[in-house]
């Protein structure tokens, strides 16, 4: 038995030797030989590459914008602005639609140069979003509420100067986060078939499907279309996803038009070494 670890230890020394002199390949036969059966090859790592595409179209179309109320006290400011926002939640309601009442903001009004007022007006605005299917009739809606009331148009509700333009109707998505998953798993799976069609697989696809110990590492998106953005400008709408990166918010539409998007994946396969 001591003569069998002599010899173990005798060509495990003859690699290192071996390795050190720049013949690493000698050192690894070295230690199979010492082995024996009890070697097992280093498993491999192998980066898998697919593309896939979908289409995304918002469901959701969303009015925004606010009501202001002026009187020289506050309260009956405030019971003005009470009738005109129930009246608009009617319109709202009458097609379907929900109404969420976000800030209410007080304010006082400076006076106009030159003018004489004995005390300064009470302003009271509040800023709105009304939300409806994506087909709704929303320049119909949209000029009930002005008819109602409705005086302040897209996030800037508290200028009056009428400068910058404001939009008025946005377009969302709801279920953006399932249509990434979808693109996703489309990603993955041709980044399986690929893989599992080149020589590099050698038979190591057990299933059609992708094995759930793919590691993902990134999946870039880009849409095909340039569009309008809310915050001005125009260009294509793309991100990346990672495993350290929180997933994006699903971006605004300034219109119901379908959106193609692209994305292009890269996973990690691992391959265990066998006896």
């Amino acid at each position: 038995m001591h003569s069998g670890v002599r010899s173990t230890n005798v060509l495990l020394r003859l690699g290192l030797l071996l390795a050190l002199a720049g013949s690493r390949p000698a050192l690894v036969v070295a230690q199979e030989r010492a082995l024996g059966d009890d070697y097992v090859p280093a498993g491999r790592v192998f980066s898998l590459t697919g593309s896939c595409a979908v289409t995304v179209t918002p469901d959701r179309a969303v009015i925004l914008g606010g009501i202001a109320a002026d009187a020289v006290l506050p309260l009956p400011a405030i019971e003005q602005l009470d009738r005109q926002v129930e009246a608009i939640r009617g319109v709202v309601q009458e097609h379907h639609g929900t109404l969420d009442l976000l800030e209410r903001v007080r304010t006082v009004k400076t006076p106009a140069p030159g003018a004489h007022e004995a005390e300064l007006p009470f302003e009271v605005v509040q800023r709105l979003q009304a939300t409806f299917p994506a087909k709704a009739a929303v320049d119909t809606i949209l000029q009930g509420m002005i008819e109602i009331g409705l005086d302040r148009f897209g996030d800037a509700v508290l200028s009056t100067d009428g400068s910058n333009r404001q939009t008025v109707v946005r377009f969302r998505m709801t279920d953006f986060d399932a249509r990434l998953d979808a693109l996703e798993q489309r990603c993955t799976a041709d980044a399986w078939r690929t893989w599992c069609a080149s020589p590099a697989a050698a038979g190591a696809c057990p299933t059609e499907r992708p094995p759930d110990d793919l590691e993902f590492q990134s999946l870039n998106v880009r849409s095909l279309e340039r569009v309008l953005r809310p915050d001005g400008g125009v260009g294509h709408w793309e991100f990346t996803i990672s495993p350290t990166q929180r997933r994006p918010r699903a971006f605004e539409f300034l219109g119901n038009v379908p959106v193609h998007l692209t994305g292009s994946i890269l996973l990690v396969r691992r391959v265990e070494g066998s006896r």
